[in-house]
């Protein structure tokens, strides 16, 4: 073979396999930025639909229960525990249970309910079960508000504040995420 013949076919290889290697990078980069795109959505998702509404509601019921027990509820030592609520009392705590806590609790449950599959993690964390019995308890409470325990309390207690923790730590956290994520798109472009 003469010399310019296999230096024409070293070149059209030498640019097939130039060719291939491109698209491949290319396919490559895409596959990342793809994935880059999903995970930024997700975490979106994660805090426009679940953990952002969550910890509106979450907060906002934190304060008013707060602000009630300040000017309600008296200190475990002032009085004889266990002491039934006098009629105002009674009127009051119905009021704030129907109007404040019930229907946020219920919120709460529907937006879990209705969008679990953005929670962290591979299971239900506990704290957010415990907080989900706890808001079908209202149902039966409101019900049958009349012929219920002289305390008319949910039958099962609220988690408290590890609840409350859950949905901040997972808050905080997803919107640490999210920066990181779109500050490495931005450098990417």
């Amino acid at each position: 073979m003469e010399v310019p013949v296999i230096a024409a076919m070293v070149t059209a290889c030498a640019s097939i396999l130039i060719a291939a290697m491109a698209y491949w990078l290319n396919q490559q980069g895409e596959t990342r930025r793809s994935l880059r795109k999903a995970r930024i959505d997700w975490v979106g998702s994660q805090l426009k639909d679940l953990y952002g509404p969550l910890l509106v509601l979450t907060e906002t019921n934190e304060k008013a229960w707060n602000e009630y027990h300040r000017l309600y509820i008296l200190p475990a030592d002032s009085g004889p525990a266990g002491i039934p609520l006098t009629e105002p009392e009674e009127a009051r705590w119905r009021t704030w249970v129907e109007a404040v806590f019930a229907p946020t609790a219920q919120k709460m449950r529907e937006i879990i309910t209705a969008r679990g599959d953005l929670i962290i993690g591979g299971e239900m964390p506990p704290a957010v079960l415990d907080f989900c019995a706890h808001a079908a308890t209202y149902d039966a409470l409101l019900a049958n508000w009349d012929k219920a325990d002289p305390s008319k309390s949910t039958l099962i207690r609220h988690p408290g504040n590890r609840f409350l923790s859950y949905v901040r730590e997972s808050y905080g956290s997803l919107k640490a995420e999210q920066a990181r994520l779109l500050k490495a798109a931005r450098e990417r472009v």
